[in-house]
């Protein structure tokens, strides 16, 4: 094609090119990382992370981010990349939705936020959240002493949309988790832990509670299924469990036991009928 020997596209081309580069090398990125991290904290919670780079086409790349909240011992996340991009359709909706993807406990997760404004992103109107072979044992919540921790991998979905009339918050979370274990505040059988070969959760938050539709685990020596509700506190670890089942213990003959779990999330009380 005629055009593309001219000279002249090429030095526009090649023009575009350079200033990209330049954009791109001369990019503050310390200073907007400052900036950035000094809009987003509040009360409410703290964003930290190591560095923060341009990212195509319309948005920014953040390495090492921790978020943290004054209310929880515990980080509420922790990633070594997060990529975050404008949607440009929120020009043409109320919310302002960032379209994220990254890299966490040895994991990946992809999804969007909205906002209601970007100079309030707390709490967020919508959050969809798609998550793929996170080791839930890196997760601060679930780390334990040596032999004390969960275990395994998990996959799922979770939603959240925030009511702008009454702020009340509501969401789901689905849950499949593989190849791990958790463990027992009381030896059951002589176990410390049960160790599964699959599980999954079924989750609602709704009124402030969590109602848990669905709990269960499959393994080489008993299944768990469980519901009930979680009512959480400012501190995270010490929710309220109210929360019912049955275990099958896996012998020539299968026994099936009934089993009640109340205390706190950090503390729970178990009791086997």
């Amino acid at each position: 094609m005629r055009f593309l020997k001219k000279k002249g596209l090429w030095f526009t081309v090649y023009g575009i090119f350079i200033t990209l580069v330049f954009l791109y090398l001369l990019f503050p990125g310390e200073l907007v990382k400052s900036r950035l991290e000094d809009s987003l904290n509040s009360n409410d919670f703290m964003v930290k992370s190591a560095s923060l780079h341009p990212a195509l086409p319309l948005g920014i790349k953040l390495k090492n981010v921790t978020i943290s909240s004054a209310a929880q011992e515990f980080a509420l996340f922790q990633g070594e990349l997060l990529d975050l991009q404008l949607n440009l359709l929120s020009f043409f909706r109320k919310n302002t939705y960032i379209g994220l993807t990254g890299l966490a406990y040895d994991g990946s997760f992809d999804g969007r936020v909205g906002f209601v404004s970007l100079a309030k992103v707390y709490p967020p109107a919508e959050v969809i959240l798609n998550f793929e072979n996170i080791d839930i044992g890196k997760y601060s919540l679930f780390k334990g002493d040596p032999g004390k921790s969960y275990t395994g991998r998990a996959r799922g979905t979770l939603t959240y949309i925030t009511d702008e009339a009454d702020r009340s918050a509501s969401g789901t979370l689905t849950l499949f988790f593989k190849k791990g274990s958790y463990p027992l505040t009381e030896p059951f059988l002589g176990m410390t832990r049960i160790d599964f070969d699959r599980g999954e959760v079924q989750a609602q938050l709704k009124n402030g509670i969590f109602k848990l539709e669905k709990i269960e685990t499959f393994g080489p020596q008993i299944n768990c299924f469980l519901k009930g509700e979680i009512t959480p506190a400012a501190d995270f670890r010490n929710s309220q469990l109210n929360l019912n089942g049955t275990i099958e213990i896996l012998s020539k003959d299968k026994v099936k036991m009934k089993v009640t779990i109340g205390g706190t999330l950090a503390s729970p009380a178990i009791r086997y009928i």
